[in-house]
Formats: C-alpha cells, structure tokens, sequence
C-alpha cells in the first residue's frame, strides 16, 4: 500500500518544530537594560560648555556644563534642555527632602524625568565635578 500522505506529515511536522523552536528562541531573549561598568582610570569628563543666557532684567549669566546636579541653582537647572521653572522647582525640592544624589540616574526619581529627558541632559550633568 502506497502512503501518500507520508511527505505531507512528514512536512507539516518539520514546519511545527520550527515554529515552536522559533518561538521559544525568540521568547527567552534577555530583552532588559543593560549596564555598562568603566574602570575609573578609562572615564574622561565631558567636555565643559558655555551658555550664556540673556534676560531682560538682569545682566548676562554664565552656565558651565556639565552641572554638579547637587549643587545646581534653579536657574542652571532650567538651562538644560526641557527642564523649565516647574520641573526645577521639583528637582531642588526632592534634593532638599532627600539629600544629595549618589548617581545622575538617581535624578530619574524626580516625577517628570524620564528615559528620554535623562538621555537628552546625560551629558551636561555631573555628580560631583
């Protein structure tokens, strides 16, 4: 007796463990941050930067960056990008109630800081310097 439907299971069973090898492959990914760890000796600083910053009612300001985000004013806060008045105000009330911060992540706390924010201030904020 001739089994016609031999290379059809045959197929149909090749198609399914591919499938279920996929999908658990594909499932497992670790798809999680990952941090990366630098031995001090290998860090280089930021470059430092100047923005002068030009009000009406008072002379012209100097900011250097990076900013220590523990000593920072209200106004060194507000000149990075997307911080204004209000999300100062809340960073140096969360430092006030919580003392200095150990990381610059640690900024990430403060409600209205995000991934993406912290992302674009990274590199003109400092701890310490």
């Amino acid at each position: 007796m001739k089994k016609p439907h031999f290379p059809v299971l045959i197929t149909v069973t090749l198609v399914f463990l591919a499938f279920t090898l996929g999908f658990f492959l594909g499932r497992n990914q670790n798809r999680g941050t990952v941090q990366l760890s630098v031995p001090a000796s290998m860090q280089t600083a930021p470059p430092e930067t100047t923005v002068s910053l030009s009000r009406p009612d008072e002379t012209e300001a100097q900011i250097r960056f990076p900013i220590d985000i523990n000593t920072a004013s209200k106004e060194e806060f507000m000149a990075l990008p997307g911080i204004g008045d209000v999300l100062a105000q809340r960073i140096l009330a969360y430092r006030e109630e919580n003392g200095s911060f150990s990381t610059v992540e640690g900024l990430m706390n403060v409600e209205g800081i995000g991934e993406k924010r912290m992302e674009d201030i990274l590199d003109l904020i400092t701890i310490g310097g």
